[in-house]
């Protein structure tokens, strides 16, 4: 990304950040870390409220970890048990602010992860107190930009790992390059940060795609909950819309290919973000939901392991679906890796009870996961490492399940595909 668009990024990204005011006023005095034998790691996530599918995983994720440090872990030669102290923020960034706060002055934590789909109280308030803190499930845009932060300066106590926009993006359009015809593209993007952020007309996807050779057809923002598209609909079968593309919430996407069909609106390919990201969602749609694409940022089918449990990412998923009796979903690989950069760290460091040597080792870090590699010195974006995204689509399978592939890989070749990708049928 280049300055001018940071920047820009960055001052639509502030204006949706929260209070700084509110998250200081949780924020006491750095308590000493103990040195004694037990590591103290803070977990943070969104187990109940809107965001809970990015946690439905993680008890079974804290299981696997808990087991692959019950025996404690060996630093510069000496044993250290591990303590992770779990916490729901109920999708309530204020709650978030307040729950990191605590595990900081009175659970006296020696390193705090965790997700920031909701908000990035949990990150404040550690780069306030001196904690070494990594976190992950929200565009790295989206952690930055509210904190104040730039791609070129970083921060001093705080990293993130996860995709970007522009990420995003480039998958959209190596998806696309299968679709035949006029480079048309309809854009629906619901009016929430994630929404305002990826339809951003000069920093979001639009300008990608107008780079990329599309004629983009945007009738702005749509209120989240909306019951009525025929204004779209009517609009992209008026420009020939060959693609629909946007950020848009499970109900309300189906709303929308409903109206569609009852309108006559029938693309070659509809590629959308947040709407096709679980199961259930798709499982909705029924047989519609058949050849819809996406981004995918973890499957069973990527060729990574676990540095902690050495489980490849078809034994994870399978282990879970096992242990669950529930379909797998994409938060599991980076949840996963979230422990994986944790425990990696504190080992690096050498003396896991000293947050400048932790946050020196997480600065430093490069290693292989479970979602492939991290790397926060050369990602180019200060204490950021990204993850690589590839295309996916949905089919439905002969049980009436959907079921999803990785289509296309331009954007990370490493990663093989399962299926060619196919376009709508009419």
């Amino acid at each position: 990304m280049s300055e001018t668009k940071a920047k820009t990024g960055r001052r639509q990204f502030l204006g949706t950040a929260i209070s700084a005011a509110a998250a200081l006023s949780v924020a006491g005095p750095r308590r000493a870390f103990a040195a004694d034998d037990t590591i103290r790691i803070g977990y943070v996530s969104h187990k109940t409220g809107p965001f809970a599918p990015f946690a439905e995983a993680d008890d079974f994720v804290l299981g696997q970890v808990r087991k692959a440090v019950a025996g404690g872990v060996v630093i510069s030669g000496k044993r250290y048990n591990v303590k992770i102290i779990d916490r729901d923020d109920q999708s309530n960034p204020d709650r978030q602010a307040n729950i990191a706060a605590d595990l900081i002055n009175n659970e006296n934590v020696d390193l705090m992860l965790g997700q920031v789909t909701a908000g990035v109280g949990l990150a404040q308030q550690c780069e306030l107190n001196g904690v070494p803190c990594v976190t992950t499930m929200s565009p790295w845009q989206a952690w930055m930009f509210p904190l104040k932060g730039s791609p070129e300066k970083g921060f001093s106590n705080i990293f993130h790992f996860f995709w970007g926009i522009d990420d995003i993006g480039k998958v959209y359009l190596d998806i696309w390059k299968n679709v035949p015809g006029k480079k048309v593209v309809g854009v629906l993007f619901e009016n929430t940060l994630q929404g305002a952020a990826m339809g951003d007309p000069k920093t979001g996807f639009p300008a990608m795609a107008v780079a990329a050779g599309y004629k983009v057809v945007d009738l702005g923002r749509f209120a989240p909950g909306s019951d009525d598209y025929s204004n779209y609909i009517q609009a992209f079968k008026k420009e020939g819309v060959q693609i629909v593309t946007g950020v848009v919430s499970p109900p309300d996407w189906a709303s929308f290919v409903k109206q569609s069909a009852q309108m006559g609106l029938a693309p070659a390919a509809e590629t959308v973000a947040k709407a096709l990201l679980f199961p259930a969602g798709v499982a909705a749609l029924g047989q519609k939901a058949n050849g819809m694409s996406t981004e995918l940022w973890w499957s069973p089918a990527y060729p990574f392991k676990s540095s902690l449990t050495g489980e490849t990412a078809r034994q994870l998923a399978d282990t879970y679906q096992s242990a669950t009796k529930k379909a797998w979903t994409q938060p599991i690989g980076p949840m996963h890796a979230l422990f994986e950069v944790g425990v990696q760290a504190l080992k690096s460091s050498a003396d896991p009870k000293n947050p400048k040597k932790v946050v020196e080792a997480v600065r430093n870090l490069k290693m292989d996961t479970i979602v492939g590699r991290i790397d926060f010195p050369g990602s180019g974006v200060k204490n950021v490492s990204k993850m690589r995204v590839v295309g996916g689509q949905w089919f439905v399978n002969d049980k009436g399940s959907p079921e999803i592939y990785i289509t296309t890989n331009g954007t990370a070749p490493e990663i093989p595909t399962q299926r060619k990708f196919e376009l709508l049928k009419a």
